[in-house]
């Protein structure tokens, strides 16, 4: 930042100024990485900002970022990186925590004297916290040194905590042989004295060693009849089913259960086993029946019913798996269902998400190999089905995600190449735009990054990282001001709110929203006219020749209108003219009555508007959105719908995007059959469950149940898409509510004071007098006038002051943000507080 500061400028200013921008900017950016576990891509971002602002304040610190890292990488028993990981949290300075993975690590790798070593200096030096200096004497123990253990906890006795104490006695006394006196030892411990213990394990081996088997039966749950529909204690560990194992092994009773894989009668263990398996499918737990299905034996000659079940469980489990954030267990489900014939693509997809999450790069680019020869051969054999202009795009998206993850590990060169042989495939493609636009900001190039990466967007390109390498090159070129013009205008797309607005909508949209000619006509004539959108808009209302009719539609006098549109739209370029075209066709079909000739018009823009598809495909979805307005019969869409999808990558999203964009427009029900087909091939999607939720009224209860449904899900899964629509959706809802409760227009005109106090009392009596009793609503109704005053623009007239001699009464504030702070906004719908 510091080397785009205007001279003028001191370092001081832009100490205090650009860099407090850049912090707050980052710890965003930061946080968002930290939540999604993306550790590695945080570490590279600090990486990154320190470069350019070394004296950058962040929290959490770098140190605690590689423990967090480290502990990933344990969880995912890559050791050696781990130990790597660990190792950097310690030389920044890290004590504690990092010492207690960072000698779990070395014990994992087999090396007990450096995980020793590293223990004994740091509880020399004191840097150990008291809950770890166990570890120590652990390790200790494991050498065989019980001289310097009994030393410790002799002399040092105040270093260390009483289950501490407790815990290293028991284990002394089993080894000098005195079974009973560990047992006392251990039964002082309440609760585990490392992370992972199990006191209770050593009760059980301690009552084993003393020949108290029947207690230790107990402890363990073996009793198999007692728990015969619930998972024994015995099963919940490891170590708890060595020792049951160990029991049974040596007294021969009581029986363990049949679900334990270790018991010697197989085939009633895999008879019990198959019963469980369908118990939990029956439940709907695939979850769980999955696991249970991966730990049985596979057997070609026993119960093939069950293996006949094996490839939908596991790809209904792993679907569930990641509707609960169990990323790890999605990728277990799915990994084993690459190698079944046919090869599955949306299954390749999925998997190759969920190992993008779980930052299983190496793996990833194995799924990523698969799809791409799966695809290559495909465009082969059904080139009728896979056109150029489908298959070479989708080629180049997947070569684009193979170079993300040879990225991810660290393969360059790798990555570069992947790069072009995706430009050799489809150079106008828009994620290789955006990728090589990532590549130009780090080359200081930052004029082309913002070209290519503004391309790329435009055209679909919805990567995290294109955005953020688009929001550093207009930072590294100090133009705030086209920085938040493009947070304004793509930061939607990525799950990044506006600081001023979470939801912005274009304000020809926003009109022709309210489904009300009186307030249409009201708002077009106070915007400003340089949109062409809106020229076009207020060329309909200039052309209008009627009051509106009860169904409020007004007649138009059509050659005028016509006429006007045609000299507009020739001043305007192809994408210039588009959502002209759309404003054009949705007001007629919205406000005009159903006279001879408007049919006719209709169609006529809305044939100019599928012309321009062929070469601009945001015309194709605009024409897709007016069909589904104006048609009333599902059948007339579903061949230009089935058209349309059959060139997307992203059948569900590409649907119901349309939806979502007609749904400002009405209770639209055209897409119906098109949305329960693709939510057949995707229940898990929540975009289409938003999108269905919106075809039906917002009072009906499938309404609710299916936007509820869809938020739940877009929340688990952090889908940035998926919740920026939930916003947009609920924004339309809390501007279609004020609306309902405002008194007529003709009430603001030419108001004067002596006015403003009943159209206020009308108001708060339309909002709240149906909901609060009516003592208590005029108990308040002095104060909330107050509050709603306060927040009204000025409409006295002051002559006296030149400036607002020309002002209008802007009705924004009535129609787009009503909410008096001294009430709650009570069909505000559970869930959407904390995302709003």
């Amino acid at each position: 930042m510091a080397k785009h500061q205007s001279k003028n400028h001191s370092p001081q200013n832009a100490s205090s100024t650009g860099i407090g921008l850049h912090e707050n900017s980052f710890e965003k950016q930061l946080q968002e990485l930290l939540n999604q576990k993306k550790y590695r891509q945080a570490l590279e971002e600090i990486k990154k900002i320190q470069r350019s602002h070394p004296d950058i304040q962040f929290t959490p610190k770098e140190s605690e970022i590689w423990l967090l890292r480290g502990q990933q990488e344990f969880q995912k028993q890559d050791f050696r990186q781990a130990e790597k990981s660990l190792g950097r949290a310690l030389e920044l300075g890290l004590i504690g925590d990092a010492h207690y993975w960072q000698a779990k690590c070395l014990l994992e790798l087999n090396r007990l004297d450096a995980a020793l070593n590293l223990l004994r200096d740091a509880f020399e030096a004191g840097n150990l916290i008291k809950d770890y200096n166990i570890c120590y004497l652990k390790l200790l123990l494991l050498k065989g040194d019980t001289a310097t253990v009994e030393q410790l906890i002799k002399q040092q006795s105040k270093r260390f905590s009483a289950p501490q104490l407790h815990w290293v006695r028991g284990v002394l006394a089993l080894k000098h042989g005195k079974p009973e006196a560990a047992l006392t030892s251990f039964q002082k411990i309440k609760r585990p004295i490392t992370p992972g213990d199990l006191p209770n394990a050593w009760i059980v081996y301690s009552q084993q060693m003393s020949g108290n088997w029947s207690a230790a039966a107990n402890l363990l749950e073996l009793q198999p009849s007692k728990y015969f529909f619930s998972t024994p204690k015995y099963l919940e560990n490891q170590i708890l089913k060595r020792l049951a194992i160990a029991q049974q092994a040596k007294t021969g009773e009581p029986p363990l259960t049949p679900r334990n894989l270790e018991r010697e009668d197989s085939v009633s263990q895999d008879a019990l086993s198959a019963l469980m398996i369908i118990q939990l499918v029956n439940k709907g737990n695939y979850h769980d029946a999955a696991h249970a299905l991966l730990q049985r034996e596979r057997r070609s000659n026993r119960f093939p019913e069950i293996e006949s079940l094996r490839i939908p469980l596991l790809t209904l489990a792993g679907q569930q798996a990641l509707t609960q954030g169990k990323t790890e267990c999605a990728e277990l489900f799915w990994q084993p269902l690459l190698t079944e014939k046919p090869f599955n693509p949306q299954l390749a997809i999925n998997l190759s998400q969920v190992l993008d999450a779980n930052s299983s790069d190496k793996k990833r680019q194995n799924v990523l190999t698969q799809l791409l020869r799966w695809l290559e051969i495909e465009g082969k054999q059904k080139p009728q089905e896979w056109p150029d202009t489908r298959l070479k795009p989708a080629l180049a998206h997947l070569h684009c995600q193979m170079a993300d993850s040879y990225v991810a590990t660290d393969r360059g060169r790798a990555a570069l190449g992947a790069l072009q042989q995706a430009e050799r495939i489809c150079p106008t493609s828009p994620e290789l735009l955006g990728r090589k636009g990532i590549v130009a900001a780090i080359e200081e190039n930052y004029i082309e990054a913002i070209s290519l990466i503004s391309q790329a967007i435009e055209g679909g390109c919805r990567y995290r990282e294109v955005y953020s390498a688009l929001l550093n090159s207009w930072e590294e070129l100090g133009d705030k001001q086209a920085r938040n013009e493009a947070r304004r205008r793509y930061g939607k797309y990525f799950g990044d709110i506006n600081i001023e607005t979470e939801v912005e909508v274009l304000p020809w949209v926003d009109a022709l929203s309210t489904l009300n000619y009186p307030l249409f006509s009201r708002l077009i004539q106070a915007e400003d006219n340089n949109d062409p959108a809106i020229g076009a808009c207020q060329i309909f209302v200039n052309a209008v020749q009627s009051e509106p009719n009860s169904g409020g539609r007004v007649s138009l006098h059509q050659r005028a209108a016509a006429q006007a549109w045609d000299n507009l739209l020739k001043k305007l370029t192809a994408s210039e003219a588009i959502p002209v075209l759309q404003a054009i066709a949705l007001s007629i079909q919205l406000f005009a009555k159903r006279e001879k000739g408007i049919a006719a018009l209709t169609n006529q823009y809305l044939k100019k508007l599928f012309d321009l598809s062929t070469e601009h495909p945001e015309a194709r979805i605009a024409h897709l959105v007016v069909l589904a307005v104006k048609e009333n019969s599902p059948q007339k869409l579903e061949s230009p719908v089935r058209a349309y999808l059959d060139t997307m990558p992203q059948l569900g999203n590409a649907l119901a995007n349309i939806q979502l964009q007609a749904r400002y427009f009405g209770c639209i029900t055209t897409l119906v059959p098109a949305l329960d087909e693709a939510l057949r091939r995707e229940p898990q999607n929540p975009l289409l469950l938003l999108a269905k939720a919106t075809t039906y009224p917002v009072e009906h209860p499938q309404y609710e149940q299916f936007k509820q449904e869809g938020f739940e899900l877009a929340r688990r899964l952090q889908d940035a898409k998926a919740l920026q629509a939930f916003r947009e959706e609920q924004a339309l809802l809390s501007a279609r509510e004020t609306a309902d409760i405002m008194p007529e227009l003709e009430d603001f005109d030419n108001p004067d004071m002596s006015q403003i106090d009943d159209l206020i009392e009308k108001i708060l009596h339309k909002f709240l007098g149906n909901k609060v009793p009516k003592d208590e609503f005029e108990r308040m109704l002095p104060e909330l006038k107050q509050h709603l005053l306060n927040t009204m623009p000025d409409f006295s007239d002051d002559d006296e002051e030149e400036e607002d001699d020309d002002e209008e009464i802007d009705l924004d504030f009535l129609f787009k943000g009503f909410s008096p702070a001294s009430t709650k906004q009570k069909k505000k719908k559970r869930g959407f507080q904390e995302l709003l």
